[in-house]
């Protein structure tokens, strides 16, 4: 799962995209090397799942980056399908 973020907090949370992914459009987040319980929808911030232990002020952090990057994230996320290279954003 390649990134489309730089590192926030030192590195300790990245964006990540997943190859041919099931709809909806969403991205991962890799939080203290957990990248399994967190998934936020692109389009409309929703999380896919709840969020469990991410605090609250990280939430608000993912949920604004992607807001001001839907656009991007989109067509990466076509690139991603379509099993083609996707890139950092932002």
């Amino acid at each position: 799962m390649p990134p489309v973020s730089h590192p926030f907090k030192k590195g300790a949370m990245v964006i990540l995209m997943n190859y041919v992914d099931h709809a909806p459009p969403h991205v991962h987040v890799k939080y203290q090397g957990d990248v399994r319980n967190y998934r936020i929808e692109i389009k409309t911030r929703a999380w896919l799942k709840p969020g469990l232990d991410l605090p609250s002020s990280l939430k608000n952090l993912v949920e604004a980056w992607v807001a001001a990057h839907e656009t991007e994230l989109l067509e990466q996320w076509e690139r991603a399908r379509n099993n083609q290279p996707v890139s950092v954003v932002g």
